[in-house]
């Protein structure tokens, strides 16, 4: 395990090149947990509330989706807020790590972020679930298959709670 301090010197230049090239730098699920622990540091929980809710989630995750399921046409319709809501929880200067299934609606919305204001964004390349095993099964990788802290239990504090035009 690395030390904190050697951990947030290895995080902050990886961030500042991050920022430079405009990339959104990738995190492992481990290391993402180690910095979701330190004040300042948001995990965002990009899938839909129905993911959020019925398959779990990392127990500190705040959920924004990215998008929300649309059980009419079986497909998901982009949350044409998620900007908004997002603008609505935190702020520019905080750091804030992104997580999806398994890591490509999280990247999205990380780019999202950084184009909109937030500098300092990390996605969690394997996701809370993670990749495909040789069964069809997601065993490889991810938030839950590390042992991490996850729950279904939802906190008032952190669901979903779109964002409402001041009066």
């Amino acid at each position: 395990m690395i030390k904190r301090g050697a951990f947030l010197l290895v995080f902050a230049i990886g961030l500042s090149r991050a920022s430079y090239s405009q990339e959104v730098a990738g995190i492992d699920p481990v290391k993402a947990y180690e910095m979701v622990r330190i004040p300042g540091v948001y995990l965002v929980d990009v899938r839909s509330i129905a993911e959020y809710v019925w398959v779990g989630h990392p127990d500190m995750a705040h959920n924004i989706p990215f998008a929300f399921w649309n059980e009419m046409k079986q497909g998901m319709d982009p949350n044409t807020r998620f900007l908004e809501d997002l603008k609505a929880r935190f702020k520019p200067g905080d750091t804030l790590v992104f997580i999806c299934r398994s890591g490509g609606r999280s990247l999205k919305a990380a780019q999202a972020a950084r184009s909109a204001g937030f500098p300092k964004v990390l996605n969690v390349t394997e996701g809370f679930e993670g990749e495909l095993d040789g069964q069809g099964h997601r065993t490889v990788g991810g938030w839950k298959n590390n042992g991490l802290p996850y729950t279904y239990k939802v906190d008032p504090e952190l669901k979903y709670s779109k964002s409402l035009p001041e009066a």
